[in-house]
């Protein structure tokens, strides 16, 4: 049991220093991908792991898991413009 509290630790501690680095809240990153801050918020808080669906892409986001995120339709550079454009429109 104390291995799985080190690990969503440890999760929780890489999920907020992509957002850092990203520089977008959970809300931003959220509307950007397309779905609920409170799936991003448990994939941050390491409580979900993003097996498959919406918390897979939220994990590939922010880096815990391998992968490419891009929404139905849109290119790379079509996404990364999207989280720019989230992190303008959503106030700290």
């Amino acid at each position: 049991m104390a291995d799985a509290a080190r690990i969503d630790k440890e999760r929780a501690a890489r999920a907020r220093a992509a957002l850092d680095r990203i520089g977008i809240t959970q809300s931003q990153l959220a509307r950007a991908l397309g779905v609920s801050v409170k799936i991003v918020n448990e994939v941050a808080r390491g409580r979900l792991i993003g097996r498959s669906g919406k918390t897979h892409k939220v994990a590939v986001a922010l880096g815990l898991k391998d992968g490419v995120v891009l929404p139905e339709g849109l290119t790379e550079q079509e996404l990364i413009e999207r989280l720019r454009e989230a992190a303008k429109g959503v106030k700290a």
